[in-house]
């Protein structure tokens, strides 16, 4: 995190959370505030990478499960990354701005993604660098943004997906139960902006940002879950993060016999945890009818209800979704499976 910006927040008030997160307020009253009003937040735990080069595209096209041919500086996209395995080592947002590219990675991914994706680099004429420290990340959200933002930058996009940019801002449209946008910038026009829209928006903590992902079924997985699902596991292709007919990629083919042939075990679901402790990333869930020491799902990212316990969205056994579920064991807190915003095809259960 820029320790400028950081200094900037904090002398607004900002505390950092044992995990080193931006926070104004307590969880309950940020995230309720996240949902009801409109909202501004520091989003520095994500990370940003650039890719550049002549054979960017090229390279990314052979890495990434997205049709990165697709992506241009009107539209962005979901997107990941696997080993060999099928298994997502990473996934993000894919944008791109004034011919580089640049993806947003969950901070404790960010050695793992560079070190992997420089494995296949080879004599391509690419470099990846993570330009953080240069890039601060902000998210807005709630019925007014494009409102909010118009001093800014003109002519707001609010098509999902869709990219406004000038000379100084680059904003995202991204899925949400309200309207989302993400806005790149420098720490200058950083200070800018959130001297203006906070003064006009509730602030709230940066893990709101990771409540408003799971109320959206956007599951960003961390070090905590990377390597443990095939894209279609997240939702991916329910979300459009996946393209079944752009070619290879690494562990395309697991993907694709998935997709094609296989049927599918494990989907991610939103789910509510009855308990007064927060679990954590990664952890396990347990259905009544499982063997001794069988798990049946996993948490990829979990906060805080204002009502009651913990919504998380976590990969779940199919077969034992109308199971009593637990977490960690039998005698843990009961698990409660809600409705996502979009449907899972029955067909592929």
């Amino acid at each position: 995190m820029n320790s400028d910006w950081k200094n900037y927040l904090l002398s607004k008030g900002a505390q950092l959370s044992e995990h080193d997160e931006i926070q104004f307020k307590e969880e309950k009253t940020s995230n309720n505030e996240s949902e009801c009003q409109n909202i501004i937040c520091d989003l520095s735990h994500f990370s940003t990478l650039v890719i550049a080069g002549d054979d960017a595209a090229n390279f990314m096209q052979g890495q990434f499960t997205n049709d990165v041919l697709l992506v241009s500086e009107d539209k962005s996209q979901i997107n990941a990354f696997c080993n060999k395995k099928g298994r997502m080592i990473a996934n993000f947002r894919l944008f791109k701005n004034k011919q580089n590219y640049f993806l947003t990675v969950k901070s404790d991914l960010v050695d793992k993604s560079i070190e992997h994706l420089q494995d296949y680099i080879v004599r391509s004429h690419v470099a990846i660098q993570d330009i953080s420290e240069q890039l601060i990340h902000i998210g807005i959200s709630g019925d007014s943004c494009a409102e909010l933002l118009s001093p800014f930058i003109s002519d707001i996009k609010q098509e999902i997906d869709s990219i406004s940019s000038n000379e100084d801002y680059i904003v995202l449209c991204v899925p949400g139960l309200k309207p989302r946008y993400e806005i790149f910038c420098s720490p200058e026009h950083a200070e800018t902006l959130w001297e203006s829209i906070s003064t006009q928006a509730s602030v709230v903590n940066s893990s709101s940002w990771n409540y408003l992902n799971i109320q959206s079924g956007l599951p960003f997985i961390d070090a905590s879950t990377s390597e443990e699902f095939v894209p279609q596991m997240a939702n991916m292709e329910l979300i459009n993060g996946v393209s079944f007919t752009k070619g290879c990629f690494t562990g395309q083919e697991i993907v694709a016999r998935m997709h094609y042939l296989g049927k599918l075990k494990k989907r991610c679901y939103k789910i509510n945890i009855a308990t007064e402790s927060k679990p954590e990333n990664g952890d396990k869930l347990f259905a009544e009818n499982a063997r001794a020491g069988q798990n049946t799902g996993m948490i990829i990212q979990v906060e805080r209800n204002p009502e009651a316990g913990f919504d998380a969205l976590a990969v779940i056994q199919t077969a034992d979704i109308e199971s009593a579920l637990f977490l960690n064991d039998a005698t843990g807190a009961a698990v409660i499976v809600k409705e996502l915003p979009y449907s899972i095809e029955v067909s592929e259960e």
